[in-house]
């Protein structure tokens, strides 16, 4: 009887197989995440509606754009091993972090943020709040002035806005015992007072020196050469800062983790040796026949300027070898200039230190400027 009843539940069983009829229509896919919440596995500033992880993942690399590879070389840039993440006050975390340059991008400002990382790719790139790898933002930038009487410029050049969001002035800090530079005054009356060591626009000056702006101009100077084709020339007009310091470098896989691309340096000296390796891809959609940095003794005239200048403000003992503007430590402590107005020599002399360029982001405007403050000096 027990063989008789496993025999027919096997024919049953069969029969139910044998029988299936053909799949139904398929389902409906399931519900969408709520567009910029709901990822499924996390919620960093939310992501794109229907982002798949798959349209950038994937199994033979880490994405279609090469992150891994990118990464390596921003560890070698001056954002990667840089120490300035350290500046995590209100005041500084926006640009100094990759937090709080999100937050200021956001239109939201925080106090203090207490464990930050330094600007890295979710800096300049919002992959899955976006969906791709476009630039977070390229909105035109606002530069602040330091000079009396001087109004704010703009700086819109492509790309390079992103940079600059951060590669701007600060405004000096200002009292009664350190004043702004002023072109208005000459007189042997007028007394510029100086209290502090950081008498700058801090270290970034660099869109206002690609734009030809933001540098003291003396009273009856010649106008600085203040229109660069750095800033205006295809594809620097709108690719700005990008065109130049991310060009890869060739011949490939030849020092391309030490120089170009997201390390974003335009030089390396490999170890071993005394020579340095320069980026001229970007320069040579300009200057075709361009085979070094220093085209046309460029970086030579602008580094004699500053020699110049530099030895005419130590011997005034404005400054010291270092570059440290030099405040008195007795008295009032208090570096005076008279007559005011040639406190403009130490402000260009500074302001040219911190660009870094070597006079390359602009050389008529730079050079100009270096030289009308020696013609002043040496009244």
């Amino acid at each position: 009887m027990k063989n008789v009843l496993i025999a027919l539940t096997a024919i049953a069983l069969f029969g139910l197989i044998a029988c299936e009829g053909p799949a139904g229509p398929a389902g409906k896919d399931g519900t969408t995440g709520v567009a910029g919440k709901d990822a499924g596995f996390v919620y960093f500033e939310g992501f794109k509606a229907d982002l798949k992880c798959s349209s950038c993942h994937n199994a033979d690399s880490d994405t279609i754009n090469n992150v891994a590879g990118r990464a390596i070389q921003w560890a070698n840039s001056v954002h990667g091993s840089g120490t300035a993440s350290e500046e995590n006050r209100s005041s500084c975390v926006e640009c100094h972090s990759t937090e709080g340059f999100i937050e200021k991008v956001n239109g939201t400002y925080l106090t203090e943020i207490m464990t930050v990382t330094p600007p890295g790719c979710f800096a300049c790139h919002a992959p899955h709040k976006k969906g791709d790898f476009s630039l977070r933002t390229t909105a035109s930038v606002s530069l602040t002035s330091n000079i009396t009487g001087v109004s704010a410029s703009t700086f819109n050049v492509g790309k390079g806005n992103l940079c600059v969001a951060c590669h701007r002035p600060r405004p000096i800090t200002t009292s009664t015992t350190t004043m702004l530079p002023d072109p208005t005054k000459t007189a042997t009356t007028d007394t510029l007072k100086v209290a502090s060591s950081r008498w700058y626009g801090h270290y970034g000056v660099q869109g206002q020196v690609l734009t030809g702006a933001g540098a003291f101009q003396f009273q009856g100077a010649a106008t600085y050469g203040s229109t660069s084709p750095h800033s205006t020339a295809a594809p620097i007009s709108t690719d700005g800062c990008v065109a130049c310091h991310m060009a890869d470098y060739s011949p490939a896989n030849a020092y391309g983790n030490k120089i170009g691309g997201h390390t974003m340096h335009v030089s390396y000296t490999p170890e071993g040796s005394t020579t340095a390796v320069e980026l001229l891809n970007g320069c040579k959609s300009c200057h075709s026949s361009i085979t070094k940095l220093d085209y046309n003794s460029k970086i030579t005239t602008f580094k004699a300027n500053m020699d110049t200048l530099k030895k005419l403000l130590v011997a005034k003992n404005w400054i010291d070898t270092l570059d440290a503007i030099k405040i008195p430590t007795t008295g009032d402590k208090t570096l005076k200039i008279v007559p005011a107005s040639r406190g403009g020599a130490l402000f260009n002399y500074m302001m040219m230190v911190h660009d870094g360029s070597k006079g390359i982001h602009n050389p008529a405007y730079t050079n100009d400027l270096v030289r009308a403050s020696i013609v002043e000096l040496r009244k």
